[in-house]
Formats: structure tokens, C-alpha cells, sequence
């Protein structure tokens, strides 16, 4: 199969950490887009909506997050205008000044027209359910934005273990949680969520979140229930495509709500291939359904990079 959208796509590129070292944050940078799209070519991939590394995504120093995105976005957008069959491009916030996110997103969408939005699971202690970045959720909402909330390392953090290993599904987890407890689901129907790396471990313990419904703070925060949230994100597969994640994941939403995803470049083109073989001929997709995680259900999120494939044939 071929003609996947990857909603999952990371740019670790030169000038992404030409601006990190700027505002001091050591960083290191290969990507391009020829060679991006060289290995999308190879495995299937006709297009790609773009992020940073999340580590962008969640600096806690506003001096230095603020032109860090601003550069950032510059970049990404840049990117997806010159490609535009090719890439879409998620903006990044510096969510720790919530003003200043505000101000960002207005011009990451209006004025460089990108395609939704990258929101880290957390800044530092803080995740993203926080009472104090209720404002920036509240100014996407009006927008109806499309958010992929990807984690970042947590604050307690495990000796000796990289946070992508561990910390990184919880973290996912958490947030999932913050959001249900401060009632940002309830408040913020307009928002689109995909949630990353097939939501981390919450399909695992949706039933045992669910048990708390009609109890406080979920009879006020989330007085649907916790299903009915969860029916309504979307979970990408990026680094999920073994046996172990798809049968919780199969139990909390449809096929119409699983969207493609690599973790490009932190996954290897050798990984993806390996991950993209694994969703084709072992999940148990049926081929419509294939078609449906692939590309189908992500167009609708993404009209103007579906337009553009389109013109594009």
C-alpha cells in the first residue's frame, strides 16, 4: 500500500537548532526536506504534517521559548508553502506565557497559514489541563484548531532511563487525564485531538478511569462520561504498531478515529517500514480499513494539504 498521510513527522533540522542554540539551548540538526521526502518515497508516504521535536514545544524560559517558536514556525511553514502536496505543518506555542501563545497562534494561522497545532503534554510540573494555559485552549477552541498533543519528559523523570521509554506514554496518559479532570473535553468541544503514540497508556485504563464517572470531579468536569470523550479523539500509531497496543486501543474507539503515524526521524525509515509491514499484514485490518488509518480519515482534518494533494494528483 502507499499514499499514507503521516500525521507524525518530526523536523530536527539545521535551522531549528541554529535558533535553539541562539537562546541557549544546545541542539543538533540534520533534517531536510529532500531527504524526508526521499524516504517517504521509499516507504509510502505521499505527504507529512510537521512538528519539531517536542523538546521545542515544551522550553520553560519564556525569553528563550518565544523566539524558539516563532523561528520554529517560521521554518515549518516555509516548508509546507514550497512543498505543498507534500507537507503540512503543525505551529508550536510557547505555552509557558500564555499570552505570548496566544499571540503566536494568531499568527502562526492567520498570517502562515499552518495546519493546527503541536501542544506538549506539559510544562514543567504543569500539564496541559492547567488552570493556567486554560486561555490558549480557550483561543483554539474558537479557532475549531486541531491539536496533536504529543508528551514530553516528565519532571519526577526515571534514573537512568530515556524519557521516550517510559515517561513518555504516561505522560501522554496524564495529560489525558488533566484535560478530563479540569473539564477542558466538556468546555472545548470545538477542538480536535490526536493524541499521540495511540494515546499512551490510557486505552489500557480507560475502564478503570471510567469507573470514576458520576463521581466528582468527573460528574462536573466530565459529566458525559469518559467514553464519550475518548470516542472523540483520534490515537496515531507512531511507535504503537506491535501486539501489544492495538487490541486496548481497538476497545475505547472505531477504526474511523485511528490515524497514521511514523515518528519520523527519531524512527528509523528501517522502523517505519518494519512498523508500516506490522499495520498491513499482522493488525487485522481489513483493506478498507487500512485505507481509512492511512489517509482517509486524517483529510478532513487537514483541508488544506488534502487540496493541495489533490491539485497535485
Amino acid at each position: 500500500m502507499d499514499g499514507f498521510i503521516d500525521v507524525h513527522h518530526h523536523v530536527p533540522s539545521a535551522e531549528i537548532a541554529e535558533a535553539a542554540t541562539q537562546v541557549g539551548i544546545p541542539m543538533a540538526g540534520a533534517w531536510t526536506p529532500e531527504t524526508a521526502m526521499a524516504a517517504m518515497d521509499a516507504s509510502g508516504i505521499a505527504a507529512a504534517v510537521l512538528t519539531p521535536t517536542v523538546f521545542v514545544a515544551d522550553v520553560s524560559d519564556p525569553e528563550a521559548a518565544i523566539p524558539l517558536h516563532r523561528a520554529t514556525n517560521d521554518y515549518l511553514s516555509g516548508v509546507a508553502k514550497r512543498w505543498p502536496n507534500r507537507f503540512g505543518a503543525f505551529a508550536t506555542l510557547p505555552l509557558v506565557d500564555p499570552d505570548a501563545a496566544r499571540a503566536e497562534l494568531d499568527r502562526a494561522i492567520d498570517d502562515l497559514g499552518m495546519d493546527g497545532v503541536l501542544l506538549p503534554s506539559g510544562v514543567g510540573p504543569d500539564l496541559v489541563g492547567a488552570e493556567r494555559f486554560d486561555s490558549v485552549l480557550a483561543a483554539m477552541n474558537e479557532r475549531g484548531a486541531v491539536i496533536h498533543l504529543h508528551p514530553t519528559k516528565s519532571h519526577i523523570g526515571i534514573p537512568n532511563l530515556s524519557p521516550n521509554i517510559i515517561d513518555f506514554p504516561v505522560e501522554t496518559t496524564r495529560a489525558i487525564g488533566s484535560l478530563l479532570a479540569s473539564g477542558a473535553f466538556e468546555r472545548y468541544e470545538n477542538l480536535t485531538w490526536i493524541m499521540a503514540h495511540a494515546g499512551g497508556c490510557f486505552p489500557y485504563i480507560a475502564g478503570r478511569v471510567a469507573r470514576s464517572d458520576g463521581a466528582e470531579p468527573f460528574s462536573t468536569t466530565a459529566p458525559r462520561g469518559v467514553a464519550t470523550y475518548v470516542s472523540r479523539m483520534y490515537f496515531d500509531v507512531a511507535v504503537s504498531c506491535h501486539p501489544n497496543a492495538f487490541p486496548s486501543l481497538r476497545t475505547v474507539t472505531d477504526t474511523d478515529h485511528i490515524v497514521f503515524g511514523t515518528d519520523y526521524p527519531a524512527f528509523s525509515r528501517e522502523d517505519v517500514d518494519e512498523a508500516m509491514a506490522f499495520l498491513v499484514n499482522e493488525a487485522g485490518f481489513t483493506e478498507d480499513e487500512l485505507d481509512a488509518i492511512g489517509s482517509k480519515n486524517v483529510q478532513p482534518l487537514f483541508p488544506r494539504l488534502t487540496a493541495a494533494m489533490a491539485a497535485a494528483g
